[in-house]
């Protein structure tokens, strides 16, 4: 018996409605839909299951800096200025910048050197070993590497292009990289990488900026390193971005970090190794090296062993005369 109800309640609605006036039909159909309310066409929960919306918007770049608060650039070498900035929103961060003026006297760069015969590529050190060990002003961290390494001077390849004092032993990849030459010149070439003209050179991973124009595509926050150059090609721009620290720098996203590399100065920019390898040191009194960041270790202020480094050789501010 069961399945003969439905066809025949559906025949029985057929015969009514064809007996039904127009008038009768229409009041029908207006009482129907206040009984049965249409759903929306599709719902934000029911868009998000079907991949039509993300489940968590791409935060805007602007809000970054919108919010900042900067110091003014203070000199600390001849022709090297340093800058730190912070904001409460849209998220905890803390900025760390260094500019270098490519034209002005004594200044001079070493990316990390070969090991050699030695295997691999190079032997592991954090930025601060290396300031140390090379004796200059200002480390960065560089290029990416293929393993973690635990002690000084593990063996480590670097993955993309290594060029130091023309020598290159690492090539270049399918990532961008920062070229430095001779006479203050200093630029971002897009792969395939050509080290024509270059002294010192190192991979990152992909631009930031390409001629003033935000290229960052990855939404995750991260600590961010970045390195720049200004428009008009004199001034060098190092930038790392704390993060993975709540109540203290969340990180950045590429584009955010695109964003924050164009309002240091920088016209072209190019994202280096981040994470728990973003680290800016600076040589401090007696010359020993003072973090300029907060490493996201872990713990938070350890610095990590990565494979190669930007140094910077600046020479001493000159002393005030006496009165």
């Amino acid at each position: 018996m069961v399945p003969v109800i439905g066809p025949a309640l559906i025949g029985f609605a057929g015969i009514m409605v064809w007996t039904m006036s127009r008038e009768s039909l229409y009041r029908c159909f207006c009482c129907l839909l206040l009984l049965f309310p249409v759903a929306p066409l599709a719902s934000p929960e029911s868009s998000r299951r079907s991949g039509q919306v993300p489940d968590r918007m791409e935060p805007d770049p602007v809000e970054a800096v919108k919010y900042a608060r900067l110091s003014s650039w203070l000199p600390v070498f001849r022709g090297v200025e340093r800058l730190e900035a912070s904001a409460e929103r849209p998220r905890r961060l803390h900025i760390s910048a260094v500019r270098v003026d490519l034209q002005a006297s004594g200044i001079a760069f070493l990316v990390t050197p070969s090991n050699g015969p030695a295997p691999r590529d190079v032997g592991a050190r954090t930025t601060s070993e290396f300031l140390s060990e090379f004796k200059c002003q200002v480390a960065i961290n560089g290029s990416v590497f293929d393993q973690h390494a635990e002690n000084r001077s593990d063996p480590m390849d670097v993955l993309g292009l290594s060029l130091s004092r023309g020598h290159r032993y690492s090539p270049p990849n399918r990532w961008d990289a920062l070229l430095i030459g001779t006479g203050g010149r200093a630029w971002i070439d897009l792969a395939p990488v050509g080290t024509r003209n270059a002294v010192n050179g190192l991979s990152g991973y992909y631009a930031l900026l390409v001629a003033g124009k935000n290229r960052g595509g990855m939404a995750d926050l991260h600590p961010r390193t970045a390195v720049g150059i200004s428009r008009d090609g004199r001034y060098l721009i190092l930038m790392t971005a704390d993060g993975r620290q709540p109540g203290y720098s969340e990180g950045l996203t590429t584009a955010e970090a695109a964003e924050w590399m164009q309002r240091l100065g920088a016209y072209n920019a190019l994202n280096m190794d981040g994470g728990g390898s973003s680290t800016l040191v600076m040589q401090g009194p007696g010359g020993k090296p003072e973090l300029f960041n907060r490493p996201s270790g872990p713990p938070a202020g350890v610095e990590r062993r990565v494979a190669n480094h930007l140094c910077v050789f600046a020479w001493a501010l000159k002393l005030k005369p006496a009165h």
